[in-house]
């Protein structure tokens, strides 16, 4: 495969373009030079951070003054062309703004260096002076490394598997009855929120169906949850109070997205440092899926938002939010165990967020990928 020593690159708010030819052993180069306006050097610094710990290249930037001064672009290339031998040295013009892309294509090609474009859809490296096609097979970028791309980088290891998988029964029992646990699920939250953190201890809940309530206690205590004590309900630690109050449903959307073919790395409850930029405030995410290296936010929910509208709204702002995470290609869902209403849905559609609600549950994993492939 043909390949180069150097690469030039342009950088933008999307970083995988120039990043994935640099992954991949067969046409990563030794070096790569990124060509950074002072807007972009938050995403130029992250971009080399990963470059250099993950693909092992030396990485140097050089500073553009005006993105949009064509002339000064070429210069400042010119410059840098001088001591690098035409052989050895390619510019990669996916990212940049299209006018600094055209100062800096004009100049390669007027000096006889060659260029390529790489489509992140194929993993196709276009080279522009002859039109030949190179497919690459870079590694599966993971998910840690795609928010350090980004300029997000998580707090902690990344949780990739089930903390206590031997609770994901309760979650799969929950989500088949679906149409007939959710009044009693709800009722049970309520109790939960009326407690101190550390209590173990809730009261029982009175069902809207009496037998419903009983095989939901009747389930807590089969999956060694809690046990009913009188008029009390006892869980056997905080873990499992947190896992009754929600964290079961996000237990069941994470091994659903893992079962998932063709995507390549997911992460649970995954915790990352607050944008510079302040974009949002919330820095905890729920599911977080890659699968052609596009980034996919999913936040699930088992809160009644007939009743709370709000709180319906908060989540679907957090995911707009959230959106700008991992560049322009990131999509968001909203997983609700509970049935949503007309106006949050409209509100989902219109910011182009996914929506699976109670009526979708038993087509969960169908519907995911066919979100996650983009059908």
């Amino acid at each position: 495969m043909k390949k180069f020593d150097v690469h030039v690159c342009l950088v933008s708010d999307q970083a995988v373009p120039n990043f994935l030819p640099v992954l991949d052993k067969d046409f990563r180069p030794q070096e790569v030079v990124l060509l950074v306006t002072e807007q972009m050097q938050a995403r130029a610094a992250a971009l080399a951070d990963v470059m250099r710990k993950s693909c092992g290249v030396k990485v140097r930037q050089l500073a553009v003054a005006d993105a949009y001064d064509i002339a000064r672009v070429g210069e400042q290339v010119f410059a840098l062309l001088c001591d690098m031998d035409k052989d050895q040295v390619a510019l990669n013009v996916t990212g940049g703004t299209k006018l600094m892309a055209i100062a800096a294509f004009a100049m390669f090609k007027e000096a006889g260096y060659p260029s390529f474009y790489f489509t992140a859809d194929s993993n196709e490296v276009l080279l522009l002076d002859n039109n030949e096609r190179l497919l690459l097979q870079p590694p599966k970028i993971k998910i840690e490394d795609y928010l350090m791309l980004y300029g997000y980088p998580a707090r902690n290891k990344l949780q990739k598997q089930l903390v206590y998988p031997e609770w994901l029964p309760f979650a799969e029992e929950l989500v088949r009855a679906h149409g007939s646990l959710g009044p009693e699920l709800g009722r049970l939250n309520f109790e939960i929120s009326q407690t101190d953190k550390r209590a173990l201890k809730c009261k029982v809940p009175a069902g809207a169906v009496a037998h419903n309530m009983q095989y939901l206690l009747d389930l807590l205590a089969k999956n060694g949850l809690a046990q009913q004590q009188g008029d009390c309900l006892v869980f056997v630690d905080e873990e499992a109070k947190k896992y009754v109050a929600g964290g079961w449903f996000e237990d069941y959307v994470f091994q659903t997205a893992k079962s998932l073919p063709g995507v390549q790395d997911v992460a649970l409850n995954v915790q990352i440092e607050n944008a510079k930029e302040q974009v949002f405030q919330h820095n905890e995410l729920d599911v977080l899926l890659l699968a052609d290296n596009v980034l996919h936010v999913l936040e699930c929910k088992t809160a009644n938002f007939a009743k709370h509208e709000d709180k319906a709204e908060e989540a679907l702002y957090k995911l707009e939010s959230l959106k700008k995470l991992g560049g322009l290609r990131t999509k968001a869902m909203l997983l609700s165990y509970r049935e949503l209403t007309g106006k949050i849905r409209n509100r989902a559609m219109g910011a182009q967020i996914g929506v699976i609600e109670q009526k979708d549950l038993s087509g969960m994993k169908t519907l995911l990928e066919k979100w996650a492939n983009g059908r």
